[in-house]
């Protein structure tokens, strides 16, 4: 029978300084006694070694002391995140020297405990007087140049347990592995680790060497898994997907591969000509074998700074086909080797480089002056609009005086050609120009980031060797989304400490706001539950107008798909049959409806590959029209997983889903709601039931169903129209104390 640890009993009581421990009787079963209270004379580190195996047992070996030098010796695991203490029983004394202890016991605990790495200490009793000793061997640590870099040397030979196969809420089942491992200090520690972290420590290979020379690419790699038992067994060149089935990949050549000193160095050649080109990203990987076990690891090839350096600014070599592609390489944000193959653009030419290095020196020159003027930029998505969040903030801030309140100057950024320029004439001295010197100087001076979207949407989003990108990553962002966080799992890019992380995120209900601190990981004091800016404006205005609105969102695993690839997709057959569904047109004409098929903006350019025959559809390309003012007028919204549906919700208006790609969805990117359960709105997989759906909802005079309406108050905390004052008011709040702070630092 299972025995059961009540975890709670474990650990250490800090205020009656007592814990409890668990025994075996002879019985076998676990049993728990008390210790009595102790008074703790000191903590010292003591030169050992320890080793394990796979059954669980672990050799320690003193170097130093003997057990008999004390009168009492325990092994103790105190937790390294909040000092738990775990008590380890001694199952074997080899020696004076040498003894086992049994880890599969403290497997359960560490499985649903708090910590998932501890310390190892010996805990002793001599002359009535109590010492703990952490076990260490410094000597070996100086030694170990990883371990002098700050890194962790996680020791796949030391495993001392079997795969262990751990469930963590809101995440995948993810396999652990109980290990030793030594820190910087050359301490002894137990570890539960991923299994794809002992990997990611262990089957490392860096980059020495690349070059492009017309079709062929050469890489030199550095590798030391030998180690470990693990050989390079392959080199693969892989095209970037969310879709299993779309990750199609090609193998390099393996040419001088030696192995000295336990390095293996070894070259890796492709032929650029046999790849059946797709946009947008490929990743080079290296295929890790262990010949005694079979067990296969991926692992990517990572780039030293300086080399990351070189290839950013200095390396010019690149493949280029006849279309106007082009493949060059560039570092991803984990600093390993990645590719990407795009159009060439007009960011991409040299003369645009001296521009960046123009604006970089005129910065620096008068650096105190562009500091002193406390700049604030706003922009969204592309910095091509003025229709979102980040449009309707900048507007109440230009028209309540914000900027006095704030200490900030306010600017937008905006393309020059942009269509929506025009709405920001009553505000032109506070307008910058996107991509001119003053937007590249304004952003290296920017106290502040407001955006709808992330850092790197204030700046050419691809773009080789930028000088000036890599700022930044160090200001200050406040993240307005686009819509509500729920029908899309982001969390792994917009997530505390990921690529797109913020300093502020702005929500719209405690449902919401609940995950982003459960999944995204942030704290409430870096969250603002005040309503989208845009619903300050939003009003019902479908009154005497007779218009639906169609606006389906973009697929992943269609981003930078060419033409004749997106025609072939499910998502353009299933929109164009039911723009072209005679029962659509019948639909429409019956109703005296109008539909507005509005594209979303990462898929603006496929537009004209759209046509309809009836003229009561209209097709609106991204940037036409305001999103906002098409879902005021509208009397429904059809959707897929577009966060628009929360906007027309708020409207009190229905919401018609048509997810005819669900389980592929689900697959790429996963979604926070129960979408079989939990949407406020009917759902259909094809044509027929859409259009079914739609006609209910005309039927029943575009009413909301009650069991749908009941659903919204649980879904928008505010309906008042003042989100963008509190947004500014947690800016004061936020931002205020930290210039108060940074002042009174100048003052002393």
């Amino acid at each position: 029978m299972e025995t059961k640890i009540n975890l709670e009993d474990c650990y250490l009581n800090k205020e009656t300084m007592q814990y409890c421990c668990w025994n075996q009787n002879e019985d076998g079963q676990i049993v728990y006694e008390e210790t009595p209270a102790f008074n703790l004379n000191g903590t010292y580190d003591i030169l050992a070694d320890v080793c394990g195996d796979r059954s669980g047992k672990v050799k320690v070996t003193l170097k130093e002391k003997k057990l008999s030098d004390f009168e009492q010796v325990r092994v103790l695991l105190a937790g390294v995140k909040n000092q738990e203490i775990y008590i380890l029983p001694v199952t074997d004394v080899q020696s004076d020297c040498e003894f086992t202890i049994d880890t599969s016991i403290l497997l359960p605990a560490m499985e649903y405990g708090r910590n998932k790495s501890v310390r190892i200490l010996l805990e002793t009793i001599a002359d009535g007087q109590y010492f703990r000793y952490r076990l260490a061997d410094k000597g070996r640590a100086k030694q170990d140049k990883d371990l002098q870099k700050g890194k962790k040397a996680w020791i796949c030979e030391q495993a001392c347990s079997e795969k262990l196969l751990l469930t963590q809420e809101g995440a995948k089942d993810i396999a652990y592995t109980l290990c030793v491992y030594m820190d910087q200090k050359g301490r002894w520690l137990f570890g539960l680790c991923a299994n794809w972290r002992i990997h990611k420590m262990t089957q490392m290979c860096h980059l020495r060497y690349l070059t492009i020379n017309k079709n062929l690419l050469k890489l030199r790699l550095v590798t030391d898994a030998d180690k470990y038992g693990y050989f390079p067994d392959k080199v693969l060149f892989r095209f970037r997907s969310k879709l299993e089935v779309e990750r199609e990949a090609y193998s390099f050549t393996i040419r001088k591969n030696r192995l000295r000193n336990n390095l293996r160095r070894f070259e890796a050649e492709l032929d650029l000509d046999q790849v059946e080109w797709k946009s947008l990203y490929w990743d080079v990987l290296v295929v890790f074998l262990n010949p005694k076990t079979g067990d296969r690891y991926e692992a990517s090839v990572s780039m030293t700074r300086n080399y990351r350096l070189f290839t950013a600014f200095l390396y010019s070599g690149k493949y280029k086909k006849e279309n106007g592609f082009f493949l060059y390489p560039y570092n991803t944000s984990s600093k390993n080797l990645a590719f990407q193959y795009r159009e060439e653009g007009e960011y991409d030419r040299w003369d645009f480089r001296m521009k960046e290095m123009v604006a970089f020196f005129l910065y620096r020159l008068l650096k105190p002056y562009w500091d002193s003027q406390q700049i604030q930029l706003v922009y969204e998505k592309f910095c091509m609009m003025a229709q979102d969040n980040g449009y309707y903030f900048f507007k109440y801030c230009m028209e309540n005086g914000e900027e006095k309140r704030q200490k900030n100057h306010i600017y937008y950024v905006i393309d020059k050609n942009a269509p929506d320029r025009e709405k920001l004439r009553p505000y032109k001295n506070r307008v910058v120009d996107f991509m001119s010197i003053r937007h590249m100087i304004y952003m290296q001076a920017a106290k502040l980031l407001v955006s709808t979207d992330t850092r790197n949407h204030l700046y050419a989003m691809r773009q080789r060797g930028s000088i000036l990108k890599r700022y930044l990553r160090r200001k200050d962002l406040v993240f307005l989304q686009h819509g509500v966080t729920a029908l899309k799992k982001v969390d792994f890019f917009y997530g505390k400490g990921k690529a797109g992380s913020c300093n502020l995120f702005v929500v719209t209900s405690d449902f919401e706001k609940g995950i982003i601190e459960k999944y995204f990981g942030y704290a409430e004091d870096e969250i603002v539950n005040s309503g989208f800016a845009r619903w300050d404006v939003l009003e019902d205005k479908s009154e005497g107008l007779r218009e639906i609105l169609i606006m389906p969102t973009w697929r992943s695993w269609l981003e930078n798909a060419t033409a004749e690839e997106f025609k072939k997709s499910d998502y353009f057959r299933n929109y164009m049959e039911l723009l072209n569904s005679r029962r659509f047109h019948d639909f429409l004409e019956k109703n005296d409806l109008c539909a507005n098929f509005y594209l979303h903006s990462k898929f603006r350019e496929f537009m004209q590959d759209f046509s309809v025959e009836s003229k009561r559809i209209r097709l609106i390309a991204f940037g036409e029209e305001p999103a906002n003012e098409l879902m005021m007028r509208c009397k429904m919204l059809v959707t897929d997983y577009s966060s628009v549906c929360w906007d027309v919700f708020y409207l009190d208006k229905p919401v018609v889903f048509f997810q005819f790609d669900r389980e592929k969805y689900e697959e790429a990117h996963g979604s926070y709601l129960d979408m079989s359960k939990e949407l406020f709105g009917e759902c259909a997989d094809n044509v027929d039931g859409l259009l079914t759906y739609m006609e209910e909802c005309a039927a029943g005079h575009f009413v909301i169903k009650p069991q749908y309406d009941a659903m919204r108050t649980n879904f928008y905390k505010y309906f008042d129209d003042q989100n963008s004052r509190r947004i500014c008011d947690a800016i004061v709040e936020k931002w205020g104390k930290k210039k108060e702070e940074e002042k009174a630092d100048e003052q002393e």
